[in-house]
This record gives C-alpha cells, structure tokens and sequence, in this order.
C-alpha cells in the first residue's frame, strides 16, 4: 500500500478512515491528524521491521525504499582500536578488514566477559585485527590496526541491518518495505493505538486481525529461504 492515495482511496491513511469508520479525508484532510498517524505507522512499520529480523535466518530482509546496501565501510587508523557505528545501524552481522595483501579477513566477535585481564592489556601490539568487541556505539579492534599489516585505506567494513526508511506526512506513494501482503499491519497497529483510549469497544477486533496478519508475517519470513533449512531457535517473537 502506498502511504496515501487521495484518488484510489488504496493508501494506508486511508484504510485507516476505513478501519475506524471515519469519512473520507477525515485524516487526510486534517494536519495535525494526518502527523498523528504519520507517528503511529512508524510506530508498527518498526515493530514489523523487528519482528522480521526475529525470524528471518539466512536471506537478510532489508526495508526495500533503502537504494544502497546495508554495508558500510570505512578507513582505518594506525594504532586506533575505536571506530564509530553506522548511526541507522540495528545490527553487527559481520566485521571485516582488509589485510597488507588487499586481501578481506573475517573478524571473530568477542565478549568482554571473555577476556580473563584487563582490557588493555589484550591484544597490546597493533597488527591485523583478528577480533572485534561491540560497547556503546563503538567497535574495538583487536588487535589495533597497524600500518604494516594492514591495508589502512577503506580498510573496515561492517555488514548490518538498519533502521526503517521512515514516512512523513507529506508522503504519497512511498510504501513499506517489507511484503506488501502484509501492508496492513501498520493501518491495524496504528488504529489500534488510536482506539485504546478514544473508542475501546473498537480495540479488540483490530487486534484480533493484528495478531492474524502478524502470524501470517512471521511464518512467511521465517521460511522465506526454501532451500536451506535452518535449525528451529527456541525463543518467542515480541509480542504486540
């Protein structure tokens, strides 16, 4: 579904009039409305978005309005162990770094609590990062990259998954990034919310088929890979 479609009456502002059984343009047509919806799409639209990466395995989702590939790379610096991660990041899926020879080298993640010593004693000798440990919004490098055993120049890249690709109000034809199958999700969460407290005798119905487009998300991304099967992780998916 497209954000809004005024013509076509197809876009989610106004399938949420419908769920909620206003007139057309009711929210469209009214700013400080249309904002509020604006928000609570958002809202679902990252729900949807976590619920995915929650059960998805081997064919990494990626919100489709995002042009570019969620991979980021980036210089390294003689002697520095800390770099910045991608602020849209969610997600460390990997961390690699480029060798003297130009070549990439898979980093291990690793885990203070891993470490038996103090942290600066690990890894004292720059040279070819080998592990890398996630604090905060900072990746460390173990050890620190030196100028000879490494390629310093785009020498770090790290693969991740990102934030969505959020709606304004002002949109028209952008839509989510996810299945389109699935689109209704975001006018249901969002009506939801908005019927707790101002219609309550609404709220069970729209989460009746909330929790039915949900399970229907949830199964389609966690076999969308039919080709390796994946081993069952026990654990739930957040619930609404």
């Amino acid at each position: 579904m497209k954000f809004s479609d005024t013509t076509n009456k197809t876009g989610l502002i106004q399938d949420c009039e419908t769920l909620l059984g206003m007139a057309d343009a009711e929210i469209s047509g009214d700013a400080t409305l249309l904002k509020t919806f604006t928000r609570l799409l958002n809202v679902w639209y990252r729900k949807a978005n976590m619920w995915i990466w929650e059960v998805q395995s081997y064919w990494d989702y990626d919100d489709k309005n995002l042009t570019d590939l969620p991979v980021a790379t980036t210089d390294m610096v003689d002697a520095q162990q800390d770099y910045s991660i991608p602020t849209t990041a969610q997600k460390i899926l990997r961390v690699e770094a480029k060798n003297a020879n130009g070549d990439w080298i898979l980093l291990n993640e690793i885990d203070e609590s891993n470490i038996p010593y103090a942290l600066d004693e690990y890894y004292e000798t720059d040279g070819m990062p080998a592990q890398y440990r996630l604090s905060g919004n900072s990746l460390f490098l173990y050890p620190s990259p030196s100028t000879g055993s490494t390629t310093l120049t785009a020498g770090l890249k790290i693969y991740f998954s990102r934030d969505i690709d959020e709606f304004t109000s002002t949109d028209t034809t952008q839509e989510p990034g996810f299945l389109n199958s699935f689109h209704r999700i975001l006018p249901l969460g969002a009506c939801l919310d908005y019927t707790i407290l101002r219609i309550p005798q609404m709220s069970a119905s729209l989460k009746a088929q909330l929790l039915d487009e949900r399970e229907g998300l949830i199964n389609f991304y966690r076999g969308r890979n039919v080709y390796y099967k994946g081993k069952i992780k026990p654990g739930t998916v957040s619930s609404i």
